[in-house]
């Protein structure tokens, strides 16, 4: 890495997890703090080396407005564009509109502003702010600017510029701008009714303006809010599944229907120990979960695209991979990245990840899953689809039992109930759609399998009526995971026996309103005790609502919306309320989503018997078929 920046002035050390807001093009990624610092941007590719990166150091490259302070921000975690009101120096006030904008060549991350009008008697309506610019470093060079009008630079063969609002009629809107080091600053006059400000441009832009930047900025806007108003959103909590859908959007690239499971690298689940990892790559189960939400919303098309990406990355007769690049390529090797203070001293900084070449059954039950709830919604079974179904299932025929990974991705395999459970999730539903769509194809293979890994994992039980984590051990480990057996009806949903299990899990693993996935501080190769999960804490919610306890899932469904923020990372400290891991983890939002659509449809159920709730059911597949 070459050297760091010079530490500019006044910074914020560690700044918290989830107080960020995400903007995404569908492209490249940003995320922004509430002070209006640009503290993360990868690009040009949500994959490629950040060019923003303060979040990790404080002395990383960074984008930001100097002498400010937050007066308040948009409530909506994740989208194209977001916007901020800060109070300058001098006393004005100022709202602040950030947003990124993919150019043909290049990608471009806008940062325009205005002064807010007669807010403050006594203060000028015309203000200066200092905008603070440094970019690179990290794993690569940094950017070195030049004195003058041109503002430009490269980060290796790509070239940088920072554009300004020069129009006729306010020539000189930007004032001038220095350079310090590595550090770019730029001087720009506000004043109210007109966007002024700086864009810094990646890549080729050619015959763009500061203006017409703008303009993309307020397409973008009018498109976000036509999507999320075409969604069928739950009524319990609908906000949350709202951000679920900004956030899918954000962290989707638009040219191949990948989906990142986040769009950061290396935030710590355990501040201070080596529980650090890049998730900038699209995982079975995230792009699975995708199709399974946005059918479940009414986004069918979005539905179809991940479908589309699924079908991308199977090759030759092997069910996909758990985890590739956004482009269906095998994952970078993981690597360390040296000379990085990381969140909280945490370290090693990591890029690349290591779970690509694991087995993991519980993530191929899940892409089965999916494709069968895009056809309960109204959707069709392509030809590829149904040649994946068939793939996975005859693949777990075969290899079932087996050690691997598991959807916790540990490094060494072991014998995991939670790999029963994916296999027989898999199975269930292949057989499921095969008698709907396909009905001459011979399924007894597939039963006599599905019924040998029920025999298992009924086998498995432990006397409270829990499941282990793994197969054969003394004493038992609980594992969140083997709530799927609650969640997909492996145990039938209002039997004992699944209610059982939910309250053995919930009596190990439980700090309410959350819970962990396995008990922390036990051996799983890392130091440090991470948090409560939060995709797990929602599967909570969603066990309870399925084995008829509704009143208990909707009062932890309240808890959780009370005490989470919009934007949700992967973990939570139960204790301090802190959020901790990468932000934001599309899982988490996902299984949020899917908990408010579970706990309508339990409420519907108590209310009308399984009767009533199969008509709502047939009366959604109808109105999203015809929408379709």
């Amino acid at each position: 890495m070459a050297d760091r920046a010079e530490d500019p002035p006044s910074r914020v050390l560690d700044p918290p997890i989830a107080a960020h807001r995400l903007l995404g093009d569908g492209r490249s990624t940003a995320l922004i703090r509430p002070g209006g610092e640009i503290d993360w941007w990868c690009a040009p590719e949500v994959d490629s080396p950040p060019v923003l990166w303060s979040l990790l150091d404080p002395a990383g490259a960074a984008a930001r407005w100097m002498d400010v302070r937050m007066v308040s921000r948009s409530q909506e975690p994740a989208g194209p564009t977001t916007r901020t009101v800060v109070r300058a120096a001098g006393g004005a006030r100022v709202e602040c509109r950030d947003g990124l904008v993919a150019t043909g060549g290049g990608v471009a991350l806008v940062r325009a502003v205005r002064a807010i009008a007669g807010v403050t008697a006594g203060f000028e309506d015309i203000t200066e702010l200092t905008h603070e610019l440094a970019l690179g470093g990290f794993d690569q060079s940094w950017a070195a600017w030049s004195n003058g009008a041109s503002c430009a630079s490269s980060l290796g063969a790509m070239p940088v510029r920072v554009l300004g609002d020069v129009a006729d009629d306010v020539a000189d809107d930007v004032v001038h701008a220095t350079v310090d080091g590595q550090w770019l600053r730029s001087t720009v006059r506000v004043a109210p009714g007109r966007w002024t400000g700086v864009a810094i441009v990646l890549g080729t832009a050619v015959g763009e303006s500061f203006e017409d930047l703008v303009e993309a900025l307020a397409s973008a806007e009018e498109h976000q809010a036509a999507t999320l108003r075409s969604a069928r959103l739950p009524r319990h909590h609908p906000e949350r599944a709202r951000d679920a859908l900004a956030v899918l959007g954000a962290c989707t690239v638009r040219a191949t229907g990948a989906v990142v499971a986040s769009p950061t690298t290396s935030l710590p689940e355990a501040p201070g120990a080596d529980r650090q990892f890049d998730y900038r790559f699209t995982w079975l189960r995230d792009a699975s979960l995708a199709v399974s939400v946005a059918a479940l919303l009414g986004r069918r098309a979005d539905a179809e695209a991940y479908l589309q990406f699924l079908h991308g990355i199977v090759g030759g007769d092997e069910p996909p991979p758990p985890v590739t690049d956004v482009r269906g390529a095998p994952v970078p090797d993981e690597r360390e990245v040296p000379g990085v203070r990381g969140w909280a001293g945490s370290r090693p900084v990591r890029v690349g990840n290591a779970a690509g070449d694991q087995l993991q059954f519980d993530a191929l039950g899940l892409a089965v899953e999916a494709i069968s709830v895009h056809l309960q919604t109204g959707g069709r079974l392509d030809p590829k689809s149904w040649a994946l179904v068939r793939r996975i299932a005859d693949h777990v025929v075969e290899h079932n039992g087996e050690p691997s990974a598991g959807i916790w991705e540990f490094r060494e395999d072991a014998q995991l109930v939670s790999a029963d459970l994916g296999c027989w999730l898999a199975l269930d539903r292949a057989i499921w759609i095969a008698r709907i769509r396909h009905p001459f194809t011979p399924r007894r293979r597939w039963k006599r399998a599905r019924r040998k890994v029920h025999e298992r994992l009924v086998g498995a039980l432990t006397e409270r009526g829990g499941l282990p984590q793994r197969h054969g051990e003394d004493p038992p480990r609980a594992d969140a995971a083997t709530l799927m057996a609650a969640l997909f009806d492996t145990f039938r949903s209002r039997s004992r026996r699944a209610r059982r299990l939910v309250d053995a899990t919930l009596h190990d693993l439980d700090a309410p309103p959350f819970l962990y996935r396995y008990e922390p501080g036990g051996d799983d190769g890392f130091a440090g005790r991470e948090g409560a999960f939060l995709p797990v804490s929602w599967w909570a919610v969603i066990a309870l609502a399925t084995t008829g306890r509704v009143d208990e899932a909707r009062a932890r469904a309240d808890a959780m919306c009370a005490a989470l923020p919009r934007l949700l990372a992967e973990e939570i400290d139960p204790e301090t309320g802190e959020s901790l891991g990468n932000v934001p983890l599309v899982w988490s939002h996902m299984e949020a989503a899917r908990a408010m659509y579970m706990l309508d449809a339990a409420t519907l159920r108590r209310r009308y018997t399984r009767v009533g709730l199969s008509l709502w059911r047939i009366g959604r597949y109808v109105s999203l078929s015809l929408r379709g």
